[in-house]
């Protein structure tokens, strides 16, 4: 297999130094001591981490996996947006009607663009926490549209459970889950939005837990950081409790038209999230 760099005595003895990446983790992989990262080598650590052989720290890898788990996630809104919004858009016969259609996805468009501006934002900050505090400060307004999205969300369940309750409408979510080969259905992707945005906060808070130095202008914008995507996260759970608590004291008979009125009601209380 050759020497991938000049440190190298034997690449054909050291898997992790072969000159084709392995689908391994780089970060499983060990660096052993001759490894100095020199010029033209191939060995993950030093591809990934750009350093001779440095250990990623665990502040790296929660970065890491602030921008891995936003990758997925935007990938996750894209397959929404292409494989089923799409695919009813552009469906010769109508398969769902307008009001379904609005229900069931709510502003998923705009959740998905926030999230893949972000993933921008977020792969250009070369692994800096206090860069990654910044893209979430910068944009703390554009978070109001979650709480749109989350106000809407149990209409987004109900309306799903009245398309699976139609054959027709059943048949054709499938046949579009089998083409994004996903393994669950529609409803654990609508959901995903929900548990992203409160998971946030508790993200960064996992950044100023280990980072080095407490104190002065970077780590201020980390604590701002949190703060932000803790209200954020607060606010929803609170509309949340006041949706429940509504529909609760709902009666029976005045439940259907009551329930309309508060999501109506509850949407327009997004301009004050916008505050957040």
């Amino acid at each position: 297999m050759g020497m991938c760099c000049a440190r190298c005595l034997d690449c054909s003895r050291h898997p992790s130094h072969a000159p084709v990446l392995s689908p391994v983790s780089p970060q499983s992989l060990p660096v052993p001591y001759w490894c100095q990262g020199m010029p033209g080598c191939r060995c993950p650590r030093a591809l990934t981490f750009g350093g001779p052989g440095a250990k990623p720290s665990y502040l790296d890898r929660v970065v890491q996996e602030i921008v891995e788990s936003e990758r997925t996630y935007a990938r996750d809104l894209r397959s929404i947006v292409e494989g089923y919004l799409g695919k009813i858009i552009d469906a010769e016969e109508p398969v769902l009607r307008p009001e379904q259609v609005s229900a069931l996805f709510g502003n998923i468009e705009d959740i998905y663009e926030l999230s893949s501006t972000l993933l921008q934002n977020l792969e250009s900050c070369a692994n800096d926490p206090v860069a990654v505090a910044v893209c979430f400060v910068t944009r703390s307004q554009e978070f109001a549209i979650y709480t749109q999205y989350c106000n809407n969300y149990p209409s987004s369940v109900a309306a799903l459970t009245e398309c699976m309750r139609s054959k027709v409408q059943a048949r054709f979510l499938r046949e579009c889950q089998e083409r994004l080969r996903h393994a669950l259905p529609l409803g654990a992707y609508l959901l995903k939005p929900v548990q992203r945005i409160l998971k946030y906060h508790l993200l960064l808070q996992e950044i100023a837990r280990h980072f080095e130095h407490k104190v002065g202008d970077d780590y201020e914008l980390v604590l701002e950081a949190i703060d932000t995507m803790t209200c954020v996260a607060w606010y929803i759970n609170d509309m949340k409790r006041k949706h429940e608590h509504a529909i609760r004291q709902q009666s029976p008979s005045s439940t259907r038209g009551t329930r309309r009125r508060c999501w109506s009601g509850c949407k327009d209380t997004g301009g004050a999230g916008s505050r957040v």
